[in-house]
This record gives structure tokens, C-alpha cells and sequence, in this order.
């Protein structure tokens, strides 16, 4: 059962890093209409989103350095979609009223995968055999 949440946690975090890689890589004819706030915040998302490809590749792996780079990523993740549903910063395909409930959503599930993730790393030995 632990193996199948660090899988899906891992396909989580690869497929938000390839999503967003594709939604501002389609935006980017458009950064010169914006303000230097948003650009700066498309490019920090977006090097987020490289993290947690690399992250959900090594989650799913299993290596030991996937736990904390996972964990930086979700915590990433989560902030910047509750920054962004707050001040409207980032660009979202989401209607305005439903941009509030699905940053919350999306913060609350990172938080779980994060406390699954901690567990999990506490369970684990360094020679990869689980704690009985």
C-alpha cells in the first residue's frame, strides 16, 4: 500500500511539472505584456515545476534524495497556488470563483502526501528495508 502512495505521489508531482511546462511554455509569446511581478513569478513557477519532475522521478525510485526534494516541491506547489489564487499574480485557466477552493484543495493534498512522504522516510532504513 506505501509503495502504490509513493508511486502516485511521484506521477502526481512528474505530471504537475510537465503540465505547467506546457501551460507557460504556451503563455511565453505573452511575457512581454506583463509586469515584471508576473514574469518573475511565471520563471520561479516554472523552475518549481523542474523540481518536482525531478522530485516525482526519484519518489517513485525510491532514492533517498527524492523525499526531501518532494517535499520542497509540494511545499512549493502549495504556496504558490494559494499566492497566486490570492493576488491573481500567475495566470489560471480556473474561473475567479473557483481559484480560491482548488489552491485550498491542492494545499491540503500536499500537505498529506508531505506527511506520507515524512512517515514513509522515517519508516525506511538507509539500506531501503522497511521498519517492522
Amino acid at each position: 500500500m506505501r509503495g502504490l502512495a509513493r508511486r502516485l505521489i511521484g506521477v502526481w508531482l512528474m505530471v504537475d511539472g510537465a503540465l505547467t511546462g506546457m501551460w507557460f511554455s504556451g503563455l511565453a509569446d505573452s511575457l512581454g505584456g506583463r509586469d515584471a511581478v508576473s514574469v518573475t513569478m511565471m520563471a520561479a513557477r516554472v523552475m518549481v515545476a523542474a523540481l518536482s519532475m525531478v522530485a516525482g522521478w526519484l519518489v517513485t525510485q525510491r532514492r533517498p534524495q527524492g523525499t526531501p526534494l518532494a517535499v520542497a516541491a509540494l511545499t512549493l506547489i502549495a504556496a504558490f497556488g494559494l499566492f497566486s489564487a490570492w493576488t491573481g499574480v500567475l495566470p489560471s485557466n480556473l474561473d475567479p470563483s473557483f481559484r480560491g477552493p482548488a489552491a485550498l484543495l491542492q494545499a491540503v493534498i500536499a500537505a498529506v502526501a508531505i506527511l506520507f512522504l515524512r512517515f514513509d522516510a522515517q519508516e525506511t532504513r538507509p539500506d531501503g528495508t522497511t521498519r517492522a
